[in-house]
């Protein structure tokens, strides 16, 4: 497992199988494994935990207090919140672990999203098929290592963060501002000047426009009818383009200068959006 900072999160766990895991500024997914066993966690995030497989048998107890035995079908997704100990007892079973920024929580519930004053039996939900979609598809991009796009997982992970928010009682709060034409333009001069940026974060972004990055997400798709991250994908796409048609770099370095993380992200994500390999492109261009 990844190195993490017990200041940021500590956790001891039975033996896990099939280990995988994707590693980002205040986001880390996992997939793997569990044995039966005991696991003790706490730390400075939120962690976000969904079982793929049944549980025979499952208890848990939140600090101090008395373990709970509760039935725990398969997809049912558990909320531990951040500076809480959690202490459970249970067999094998497959899982996702995604740990998240109390902040970005926050941001999206407002004052309404306050889980470290409830009741325990609030923490714990059948997961609905949009929170279980996106959990399986950043457990998807975190066992595929090395073709990963931090932007999208960065996105994923805010997508994950509304609906946890939603299936556990509390709908985010409204912004109150929207996205000028004058910070909508800022924004996409920004992107332009740091395509090559591999890391460009909705993070970064929002604050290019002084909103929340949930806000500020919103806000943009409304604005320019797609998603931050789709936006930046077509702009690097636009821009691979016109260095293929003038035919002077290489691949990998035009990959490198519009921000992708290798060549072959770059040649998977230009023919799934283009229709046709990078070198397929350029031939057609050029004949």
């Amino acid at each position: 497992m990844p190195d993490i900072d017990p200041q940021i999160f500590s956790i001891s766990r039975p033996s896990l199988g099939g280990y995988k895991a994707f590693v980002q500024r205040d986001m880390i997914v996992e997939t793997y494994r569990s044995a039966a066993g005991q696991m003790v966690s706490r730390g400075s995030l939120h962690r976000i935990s969904i079982n793929r497989t049944a549980h025979g048998k499952y208890a848990y107890r939140f600090g101090s207090g008395a373990f709970c035995k509760v039935e725990r079908p398969p997809f049912t997704l558990g909320f531990q919140p951040a500076a809480t100990v959690l202490e459970v007892e249970g067999d094998a079973a497959d899982y996702i672990s995604i740990f998240q920024s109390p902040a970005l929580y926050s941001g999206i519930g407002g004052s309404r999203f306050d889980p470290e004053h409830w009741d325990s039996d609030a923490l714990s939900a059948t997961t609905d098929p949009t929170t279980l979609q996106v959990a399986l598809s950043l457990a998807f991009a975190a066992e595929k290592t090395g073709r990963d796009d931090p932007l999208l997982m960065q996105h994923l992970g805010m997508a994950l963060a509304c609906c946890v928010v939603k299936l556990l009682g509390a709908k985010p709060e409204a912004g109150d501002r929207a996205l000028t034409s004058e910070n909508l333009r800022r924004v996409i001069d920004y992107i332009e000047d740091l395509l090559g940026k591999s890391d460009l974060s909705v993070e970064e972004l929002a604050g290019v426009a002084h909103m929340s990055p949930f806000h500020f997400s919103r806000e943009f798709k409304r604005a320019a009818g797609m998603a931050p991250h789709r936006f930046v994908l077509e702009r690097r796409i636009e821009r691979a383009r016109l260095y293929l048609a003038d035919g002077k770099e290489t691949l990998a370095n035009i990959a490198y200068t519009t921000g992708f993380s290798s060549q072959a992200h770059f040649s998977s994500v230009f023919r799934r959006l283009m229709g046709a390999t990078p070198k397929e492109y350029q031939r057609s261009v050029r004949l």
